[in-house]
């Protein structure tokens, strides 16, 4: 009798896992939302030479669907103590030696899954450079070439307008306003759960000149130290075929902070 009972329940409910899906069981798609980090670094010497420094680093990404905002920020800031036998070290000042503030913003399109549109724009100021301010706006193509949860690989291109302004003590004759076009690659590897690297490449040839570039290249690597802490190096190298004749033309800077994902 009770095998009777259990067999006329089996075939008479329906099973739960058969059931179609209503609009209500359709499982929610995640709400965009903004990843990125927040770093931090500094340091310091005290002896024969006396200096400090700190540096701060932010990036931003707001991806969802058929677009994608990314927004970054660069800041360095070196004090020293200039060497002068004849003042003692207590006695001397503190002289602001480097200064760099940079940041950009870029929005990009997808015209299809792999193809997108975009338009950037980003400001610099760089004491070593007596560069006071130059700012840039530019748009473009791009195409996601490889896009997979641990490798991903772009290309990009269009055209960039520069505006540079110098500080009046890097000599008359130093501002300048042009047009270039910019080929740019974007390359991000997950090596593991604690190591990943990420490159941004640009070349920008003068459209006049071709023999007058620009180079921009920003590597990084970063390590999580926990879920939310993460250790960054930074090396950003610029270089300018044309630089004013007191600066150099290849700039390295080399960063270590540590900091927060979100």
């Amino acid at each position: 009798m009770l095998n009777l009972i259990l067999w006329t329940l089996v075939h008479t409910v329906p099973a739960l896992d058969a059931a179609p899906l209503t609009p209500l069981q359709d499982p929610a798609k995640a709400e965009p939302k903004w990843t990125g980090s927040f770093l931090l670094g500094a340091q310091a010497t005290n002896g024969n030479s006396d200096s400090r420094n700190a540096n701060s680093v932010f990036d931003a990404v707001y991806a969802r669907e058929q677009d994608r905002l990314t927004l970054g920020f660069l800041w360095v800031y070196t004090e020293s103590k200039l060497d002068d036998p004849t003042t003692p070290a207590v006695d001397k000042d503190w002289v602001l030696t480097d200064r760099k503030t940079a940041g950009r913003a870029k929005y990009d399109y997808f015209l299809t899954k792999e193809t997108f549109a975009y338009a950037a724009t980003t400001a610099e100021n760089d004491l070593q450079k007596q560069l006071q301010l130059r700012w840039t706006a530019g748009a473009g193509i791009g195409h996601q070439f490889v896009d997979q949860e641990r490798f991903k690989f772009a290309g990009e291109a269009g055209a960039t307008h520069f505006d540079d302004d110098y500080y009046a003590s890097a000599g008359a004759g130093q501002d300048d306003s042009y047009l270039a076009l910019r080929f740019a690659t974007t390359t991000t590897l997950v090596q593991n759960e604690t190591w990943s690297f990420a490159h941004l490449f640009e070349y920008f040839p003068a459209s006049d000149d071709l023999g007058d570039y620009k180079l921009h290249s920003d590597l990084r690597a970063t390590a999580s130290l926990t879920e939310s802490m993460v250790a960054q190096f930074q090396w950003i190298m610029d270089y300018d075929k044309t630089e004013p004749p007191a600066n150099d033309s290849t700039d390295n800077r080399y960063l270590v902070s540590v900091g927060w994902k979100f």
